[in-house]
């Protein structure tokens, strides 16, 4: 059977992966944000701010992300999984005309494994006129699709309903948050497959951190149930608060993930969660949580990166199961 090697979790986005000298831009950014009200941040953002936006004090924790991201590179290499399973979610305005699920799996091949009922064969979809395919958003990796097709059977048989993606080529659909641990920890995009679970953090369709820890529950009991001998990682991709940086949910979030406090973890509340367009992304590590919570975390680091006098920011995070 399949063995599960490591959990990671990690911030992604623009700070994490931009030097500090951009950061105040992030933070221009942030006061045209229309989805929440700048001017209200700044009337309740924390004292001291001055003191947290300096050159100085931004590349200080530029360094320590550096230092983060080099030791838990490291743990990535050494764990050496055959697949990794992604647990990332959706960005942008959440398209109009088209279905938004709360949970789903991109099943990496336009063929899956799996005989699926209600579909044209490969020959009849040859043979209408092929459609233009848009421009690839990420390169090509490394897939699993038997393990895809595994998740999604074993899953619904407990009586979790996750949506699907056949897609037609690898990158299709995909985007850059689910291939994050091949931009900063293996740049080698042979090394391990990727198994993308989509986890939404929008309203109203957004799962409640209860049912995100069961789901990662879930999840490794499907994987060490697959029949197979490959090693496996889950990866959250994501988290912590942000657009407006909220350290004390932060906290809170990351003494519980130490302490395997999964009743603090299930009861987030949900109006905290969403304060800020990318704070729900802390669902992903619930969900992984969850699926590690036989094993301890160790945490790299924990890096508040503000960028703006209303406190707006990132809650730069990262740390691993094993």
């Amino acid at each position: 059977m399949a063995e599960i090697v490591l959990g990671v979790g990690s911030s992604h986005g623009p700070t994490i992966q931009s030097r500090p000298d951009r950061w105040p831009a992030l933070g221009v950014k942030d006061m045209e944000d229309p989805r929440y009200s700048f001017e209200e941040v700044l009337k309740s953002a924390p004292p001291g701010m001055a003191e947290q936006i300096t050159p100085e004090k931004m590349q200080e924790r530029y360094e320590a992300i550096q230092r983060a991201i080099a030791k838990l590179s490291t743990v990535m290499v050494e764990a050496a999984a055959d697949v990794i399973v992604v647990i990332s979610n959706p960005h942008g305005v959440p398209p109009a005309d088209r279905m938004e699920p709360v949970f789903g799996i991109y099943m990496s091949e336009s063929d899956s494994t799996i005989a699926r009922s209600g579909h044209q064969t490969s020959a009849r979809r040859q043979a209408r006129p092929v459609q233009q395919e848009p421009e690839r958003r990420v390169e090509d990796y490394a897939t699993s699709p038997e393990l895809a097709d595994h998740l999604m059977r074993s899953l619904i048989d407990e009586g979790i309903d996750v949506a699907s993606c056949f897609q037609s080529h690898a990158t299709a659909g995909i985007e850059g948050p689910f291939t994050f641990p091949y931009d900063l920890f293996l740049p080698d995009r042979t090394s391990a497959a990727v198994v993308p679970f989509l986890l939404s953090r929008y309203l109203p369709h957004q799962a409640t951190p209860a049912r995100c820890y069961e789901v990662g529950k879930a999840i490794r009991r499907s994987i060490e149930a697959w029949d197979s001998d490959k090693t496996v990682a889950i990866f959250a991709s994501g988290g912590l608060s942000h657009q407006i940086l909220d350290e004390e949910l932060d906290r809170r979030v990351i003494d519980a993930l130490l302490s395997k406090d999964a009743e603090t973890l299930c009861y987030l509340p949900r109006e905290q969660l969403n304060r800020a367009p990318g704070t729900p992304e802390i669902l992903n590590w619930v969900v992984l949580a969850g699926a590690m919570e036989q094993e301890d975390m160790t945490l790299i680091d924990y890096i508040p990166c503000y960028r703006s006098l209303a406190g707006t920011g990132h809650g730069v995070t990262l740390g691993y199961w094993k």
